[in-house]
């Protein structure tokens, strides 16, 4: 939930948008709905969120958030497809490991990222997941606890 200052073009965030970091949600494609109805009601109006600095552009932050989901988004596809990260852009040909635990694909995109940090951040590598799967773009093998892309063949 947020409010809106219209006088002022203002928005109270809560924690949806905040003064430092990234939110944490429960259902990525709720959150990203939000996010767009957020931003489209603010513009570069200041947003007040409910931890951290005031945020004088929040349109621009907003945008930032959307962004930085999309980012993971393909990052998760990418790893999935092709078993890594640095991927050429011509690249067709998946290769490696086909299967993977949120965790596994979190030790891959985050690199250099302390391991502490992972389990957090498996947080929210699996609501890309549980995302693309609602979309019809992955699986989960409920036995193993791993996920992969949807196969890509064609219906003949």
């Amino acid at each position: 939930m947020v409010f809106l200052l219209e006088e002022e073009n203002a928005m109270f965030t809560g924690d949806n948008v905040l003064g430092h970091g990234t939110a944490v949600f429960e259902t990525l494609k709720t959150y990203l709905n939000s996010l767009h109805r957020m931003r489209d009601r603010v513009s570069s109006g200041r947003g007040y969120p409910g931890h951290g600095a005031v945020i004088e552009n929040a349109g621009a932050r907003i945008t930032e958030y959307i962004k930085h989901r999309q980012q993971r988004e393909d990052e998760v596809l990418r790893v999935l497809r092709f078993g890594r990260l640095d991927v050429a852009a011509d690249e067709t040909t998946p290769e490696g490991k086909q299967t993977w635990t949120p965790i596994e694909l979190v030790k891959c995109i985050y690199v250099g990222v302390p391991e502490s940090l992972h389990v957090p951040a498996s947080h929210g590598v699996l609501q890309v997941l549980i995302k693309l799967e609602d979309e019809g773009r992955t699986v989960h093998d409920s036995e193993s606890g791993k996920w992969s892309l949807v196969s890509e063949r064609s219906a003949l």
